[in-house]
């Protein structure tokens, strides 16, 4: 792919307009470039498109792969270390700055699905296992072509949907891989939506001794959390962050980051994860590890029903080197 096309694809992936064009203007100017390249034009028939769609999205993984890494480790903070790697090469993390003092153990997912192993940190380097991830695309090259989805809005797609995975594996592997390995998280005790604030003011402290702490949770475990009042009257903003987003952002100077959380079932009983987990973790040490191996590709799936279905894959691997350096509070009546 030339590198002026790509970068056009990419600007367009990005919804990023240009010194010159609006940001609607560069997606169209991608997808012209797009179906030039793949022998397509503004009279080719719909079958004609459907012919060429495997061509056209093979140039948008390419240009997805180049832009993925850098959009995860914007969306997982500071808590986050995201690399490439290539589909022969190992996958090694240096976690020589974490150091045996303070985080003694690493968490990572087994070749059983749904296992969590502990391996005591003997070497400078954390090895992790990866597995294919996939993403459904409910989006056609007709529609990209007619602009009813732009090329931003399908990588907003994928890139959601990679994320809710990393989430998922991270806090599953915080809930439940620490206790199997014998090593204490830092204690705390179960408390209620009203009294989380307390909860969390016992951990902070010993938090912050391992980096600049942040409190992950689910909207019902969050929602009574409050700074107190004082001559600053931090009621008032917490008050417009819970008119804006719910919850308040900011607790004590710490950041307050929402889960993504998401009904896995037709009950509407079953959540992504255990909405009664608030985690306070540190960050600065980067402690968990995202793995990206390979190329991703996009692949029509054949066994679709009702709608025409795309599926992004890519090989991921998830991983916490950490222990007795977070908390993990019960939130024992969210739901």
């Amino acid at each position: 792919m030339e590198k002026e096309f790509k970068n056009g694809l990419i600007a367009a992936l990005n919804n990023k307009p240009s010194a010159n064009f609006s940001a609607e203007d560069v997606n169209q100017a991608a997808i012209n470039n797009i179906m030039k390249e793949i022998g397509l034009d503004e009279n080719s028939s719909p079958r004609e498109i459907r012919a060429k769609e495997a061509e056209a999205f093979a140039l948008i993984e390419e240009a997805v792969d180049e832009i993925l890494p850098a959009k995860l480790q914007d969306v997982l903070g500071g808590y986050a270390e995201v690399k490439t790697f290539a589909r022969d090469a190992e996958v090694l993390f240096n976690i020589e700055k974490i150091g045996k003092g303070r985080a003694k153990l690493t968490i990572a997912k087994g070749a059983r699905g749904g296992i969590y192993r502990a391996a005591r940190l003997d070497s400078k380097y954390f090895g992790l296992e990866t597995r294919v991830e996939t993403v459904a695309v409910y989006v056609t090259l007709e529609e990209l072509i007619l602009g009813t989805m732009s090329l931003g809005e399908l990588f907003n797609n994928i890139l959601e949907g990679f994320e809710e995975k990393v989430y998922k594996e991270v806090f599953n592997a915080l809930a439940t891989g620490t206790p199997v390995a014998g090593y204490d998280r830092i204690p705390a005790e179960a408390t209620t939506k009203a009294d989380l604030g307390d909860a969390i003011d016992e951990v902070m402290p010993l938090v912050k001794q391992y980096g600049v702490p942040t409190i992950f949770g689910s909207t019902s475990a969050l929602v009574g959390l409050a700074n107190p009042g004082d001559a600053y009257h931090p009621e008032l903003e917490d008050s417009k962050d819970r008119r804006n987003y719910g919850v308040i952002r900011l607790y004590k100077g710490v950041r307050v980051v929402e889960l993504p959380n998401y009904l896995v079932d037709n009950s509407n009983k079953e959540w992504f994860y255990d909405v009664k987990y608030v985690f306070v973790l540190p960050s600065g040490v980067k402690p968990v590890k995202v793995a990206l191996k390979g190329e991703m590709y996009i692949k029509k799936n054949e066994q679709a029903v009702g709608s025409e279905k795309w599926e992004a894959h890519k090989l991921i691997g998830v991983g916490v080197a950490m222990a007795n350096n977070f908390a993990v509070i019960e939130v024992t009546d969210a739901e």
